[in-house]
């Protein structure tokens, strides 16, 4: 950017967005097209990984948003800030973008549209801090008479001082001692003409003025203003219209006394000329001024508007854009808007970050603003909630009521707030979303979506790829036991503390946001924003708020789990599914993790809850498949039993699940024989979790027996509340596999028969056992494995692959050298 570039010709702002990786974006506009924004704008600056953007608009801007009701990011990805004028108009148009390594800033014509921002003939200039340090001094000496002028209002002005002291702070960083000729122009302090006038008056005589503009007063004051001034030998007058026609009054200009000619672009451009371009040519110089100055009255001579430009010296001749004369065009009055607030009323409203039932605003008016108002929440589609609030004189609002909670993450929420014949609209924000930061791909709005069930794909790939890479930050929250109802929320085991996930917070609520039920806020109690949304979806993964009907239970609900025709997903199975949203990367990784946390049992009881809840929450809501749910749960079951260590001074979530989902696969059992061996191997996965006789008081008081909290309801169907405790009575009269092979080598010794209907007898290498028995001395051919290995107790050869994997699982080695049976009953 230290050359100096053609303003008319760069820079593309999406090459700029997309050329780091941003922390911080401010953009200021007197227009706005919020689908603009959230389409071309916030997705690179999401995927980047910026979480502190701001978008401060005009009245005019402001207002008209409130039209695009369907908006999917404000006020959880960005804040939108009003930002009013008595009698004229927030008129600078920047970008200004926080980096790692350096800032930039961008002064232009442009408002934040689709045609600020490409369809129109826009003038923008691009600035490093690393080359041009100087003017992130001056941007932050704007930023600080904007906050102090007492006749502009912002609905929140936070922002004004933090990116000011962004600016100074990378100014005095990068700065130098050489000041090139070029710097900021406003209209905060001093109007415009009359800083032109000092800064150009060094210069001698001008020999030439040309003006650009798409917009001039009926009279050309404005212009004037700059022609008496500066006395310049010729002036030209650009025509910015496609056709024959100009809104500058050149039959007017006849009488000044200065020669006054049209002109336009030589190499003509078919698009509408928004662009301001002011150049004024010396002997030894030329001085171009770009920026949202228009050559209008209010614009030039007052500091009623809020302007913002570049004034750059360059070398004479040194002009970006070359003229040529045309003749007189036709005048053409221009339909102007009423600048100013005037009587219309604007509201800047935000959710409390540690209090999702506490609503805070600012009235934005010019009249006054103390008494009681009636305000209301409206969400796009539909859904209302009405409150009283009493608003002081400065226009500030609090409101605290519990229902306001299940309105807290929804997006396009707007209020109206009404006193008598008056109403005041605006958007509503979460300064807890907007607080948490993003998390690589993982955005507040990813999260938010997620809270309520209506996550896209990458929604849920970002939810995956964050939790492989950072699960280690998030195991205190996983390993938090899931209370009963009349446990405590969150407390102290010595100096182990536990996160608390009550069962009535995870019951099933009514359809937000029109339910009423009582639900508390989990988490850790640190305050921390990204803590506390985290808190909230492991509620959603474990069912919270999730309607128990039928039809629910085939996934998400209709909205969320629709997908369209032509979506790349249409026509996968679950299984492709799951690789397509990541979530068979997602739990490779995990396992991996499992593994390698070797002598950190604490650590491993964290990632195999967060494995279980994710990945079940994963198959059974989003994919649709009980089956592959199912399965995924007898294989945690024995992978848990495995890895998982059981600390009985501390609640804590992985021996719920343990239990839980002994008694949930239990009843998922067949019949029979195979319902014999599964409650037998469920039986054994308990007593190897629990390293030897499973103390079944213990069990009874960790099971979570409510099927409606966690994975038992979607995945059985409807449940008996005292089902799942039956289902556990069950496994405990059923002995383990250890103790049927005790069992059996005693009656062998004692010379007794043993019951072929033994459950250890009824899977295939069962009844090869027992086939065994029934030969004359059976002693000869089974034994009892001397220590725990993995070899034959006759001759010891290690068992081959498939049987060694039968010895594990089974408890029984067959040998295929010496045909016999060695049965291990070690805990």
């Amino acid at each position: 950017m230290s050359e100096p570039a053609n303003p008319l010709q760069g820079p593309r702002i999406a090459e700029v967005l997309a050329s780091a990786s941003w922390k911080h974006a401010l953009f200021t506009t007197y227009t706005l097209s919020l689908s603009y924004f959230e389409s071309e704008i916030l997705r690179p600056l999401l995927r980047g990984g910026c979480s502190d953007i701001w978008l401060v608009a005009d009245v005019v801007g402001y207002r008209a948003s409130l039209l695009e009701r369907h908006s999917a990011r404000i006020g959880q990805d960005y804040r939108l800030i009003p930002a009013a004028l008595p009698d004229g108009v927030f008129h600078a148009k920047c970008i200004y973008l926080c980096g790692e390594s350096e800032d930039v800033l961008l002064v232009g014509s442009g408002n934040v549209t689709f045609s600020g921002h490409g369809r129109n003939l826009e003038a923008f200039e691009a600035f490093s801090s690393a080359e041009s340090p100087w003017l992130f001094e001056e941007f932050a000496l704007f930023l600080e008479s904007l906050g102090s002028r007492p006749d502009i209002q912002f609905a929140c002005s936070e922002w004004v001082d933090d990116f000011a002291e962004h600016a100074r702070r990378v100014a005095r960083r990068d700065g130098g001692t050489t000041k090139p000729p070029i710097s900021l122009v406003h209209s905060l302090d001093e109007p415009v003409s009359s800083q032109l006038f000092d800064v150009l008056a060094p210069y001698g005589s001008c020999m030439r003025a040309t003006l650009m503009s798409p917009y001039h007063d009926a009279d050309g004051e404005g212009a004037k203003s700059i022609i008496a001034s500066l006395s310049p030998a010729e002036v030209d007058i650009a025509v910015t219209s496609r056709n024959d026609e100009s809104a500058f009054p050149f039959a007017k200009a006849a009488t000044w006394g200065i020669p006054v000619q049209p002109v336009r672009l030589e190499h003509r451009d078919t698009r509408f000329v928004h662009a301001k371009w002011y150049e004024f040519l010396f002997e030894d110089a030329c001085l171009l001024l770009t920026g949202s100055i228009n050559a209008t009255r209010k614009a030039l001579t007052t500091t009623g508007n809020v302007e913002l430009g570049v004034l750059r010296v360059l070398k004479a001749g040194e002009g970006f854009l070359a003229w040529e004369q045309v003749g007189r065009p036709e005048y053409a009055p221009q339909a102007r808007m009423r600048s100013g607030l005037g009587n219309t009323e604007l509201v800047y409203a935000s959710f409390d970050s540690t209090a999702q039932d506490r609503l805070r605003g600012q009235i934005v008016s010019l009249q006054p603003l103390s008494g009681t108002w009636q305000g209301c929440l409206v969400h796009a589609d539909g859904d209302t909630l009405t409150f009283s609030a009493v608003v002081n004189a400065e226009g500030q609002f609090e409101v605290r009521e519990r229902e306001l909670e299940a309105f807290a993450t929804l997006p396009s929420m707007q209020i109206v707030m009404s006193l008598a014949d008056r109403t005041a609209r605006g958007w509503v924000h979460n300064d807890m979303l907007l607080g948490m930061g993003t998390r690589g791909r993982l955005s507040a709005g990813a999260l938010s979506r997620l809270v309520r069930r209506v996550g896209t794909d990458d929604d849920l790939q970002a939810l995956l790829d964050y939790l492989s890479q950072q699960a280690e930050t998030h195991l205190r929250l996983f390993e938090g036991a899931i209370g009963d109802k009349d446990g405590e929320r969150s407390g102290e085991r010595g100096e182990k503390r536990t996160v608390i996930v009550a069962i009535e917070e995870l019951a099933p609520l009514e359809a937000v946001p029109s339910c009423t039920g009582e639900h508390g806020h989990s988490g850790d109690a640190t305050g921390d924003s990204f803590q506390s949304i985290m808190a909230q979806l492991r509620r959603v993964l474990l069912g919270h708020g999730r309607s128990c009907n039928p039809a629910a239970m085939n996934g998400l609900d209709e909205k969320a789990s629709e997908v369209p025709e032509d979506s790349p997903e249409k026509g996968l199975t679950a299984e492709e599914t799951a690789r397509h949203i990541g979530l068979v990367d997602f739990e490779v990784e995990m396992d991996r993790m499992i593994e390698d946390a070797e002598g950190r049992p604490q650590m491993r009881n964290g990632l195999l809850s967060m494995l279980l809840e994710v990945s079940m929450s994963m198959r059974l809501y989003r994919l649709n498949d009980r089956d592959g749910a199912h399965e995924f749960l007898s294989n945690w079951l024995g992978e848990a039993s495995h890895f998982g260590t059981l600390d009985r001074e501390t609640r804590s979530s992985l021996p719920q699940h343990v239990v839980t989902a002994a008694a949930i696969l239990y009843l998922l059992g067949g019949t029979g024989g195979a319902r014999a061996v599964l409650v037998t191997s469920l039986h054994d996965a308990l007593e190897t979790f629990y390293g030897g006789t499973v103390d079944w008081d213990h069990a009874r008081s960790v099971l979570i027996a409510d099927p409606q909290a966690g994975f038992a309801t979607p995945l059985v169907g409807e449940l008996e509340a005292h089902e799942l405790r039956r289902a556990l009575d069950r496994i405990s009269a059923t002995p383990t596999r250890r103790k049927q092979l005790d069992d059996m080598l005693a009656r062998i010794a004692r010379g007794e028969d043993v019951p072929s209907d033994w459950p250890i007898f009824q899977s295939p290498l069962g009844q090869k056992l027992w086939k065994a028995l029934e030969r004359p001395d059976p002693e000869k051919r089974v034994r009892r494995a001397a220590f725990q290995g993995s070899a034959c107790a006759f001759d010891y050869y290690t068992f081959a692959p498939q049987e060694m994997a039968q010895f594990k699982r089974q408890r029984i080695g067959y040998c295929i050298h010496c045909h016999r049976f060695t049965v291990n009953t070690a805990i």
